[in-house]
């Protein structure tokens, strides 16, 4: 289970985006923003059984300013495919919400493992996208900032969940869990 399964993925998904009425994505081949929303409505009454994370691929852009745009889509796949072969493992569902965000819904006690996985398995292949000196490095991009050394690295999945019922209407669920997003991959 792993890589090898989300190679297949991607190589089924090159055959059905001949056909893009076939698929609400074209790029990635996951449900879009309305299936995301009617599924996260359906399971908000149930946040502490279900949980809902949206993920983002972090450090995607120093990436995409040192080596350029030519792998960006395939990037983007990769990672589609590694959350959506991961979501079926343990049941659960994922979907495109922007270009480089996906929102996920999994029962709540299996969504660590399932973040964990997905988070591994997407961080193997993209060290793939790297030189052999920037893995020597462990950096990709490194400046000062203020006196302040700054060194960026490789692109990961980051997320915020909320596995228990919020005090805000399920319309804001979204927007909430995209900006501390945002936030962690700050950090």
């Amino acid at each position: 289970m792993g890589l090898r399964e989300a190679k297949r993925y991607i190589s089924e998904l090159r055959k059905k985006q001949d056909n893009p009425y076939l698929w609400p994505d074209f790029l990635t081949g996951l449900p879009d923003r309305t299936a995301i929303i009617e599924k996260t409505s359906k399971v908000f009454p149930k946040l502490g059984r279900y949980a809902v994370s949206y993920i983002r691929i972090a450090n995607i852009h120093p990436y995409l300013i040192k080596y350029g745009t030519d792998r960006h889509a395939e990037i983007i796949q990769w990672a589609a495919a590694v959350l959506k072969i991961t979501a079926d493992k343990y049941k659960g569902f994922v979907g495109t919400f922007n270009i480089h965000d996906f929102v996920a819904i999994c029962e709540a006690k299996k969504t660590k493992d399932f973040l964990a996985e997905a988070s591994q398995l997407f961080e193997k292949k993209a060290k793939t996208f790297y030189s052999k000196e920037d893995l020597k490095k462990k950096k990709v991009l490194s400046f000062l900032l203020e006196g302040k050394k700054i060194d960026i690295g490789f692109m990961k999945l980051v997320a915020a969940t909320l596995d228990e019922k919020p005090d805000m209407p399920k319309e804001q669920l979204i927007p909430y869990l995209g900006r501390l997003c945002a936030e962690f991959e700050k950090v």
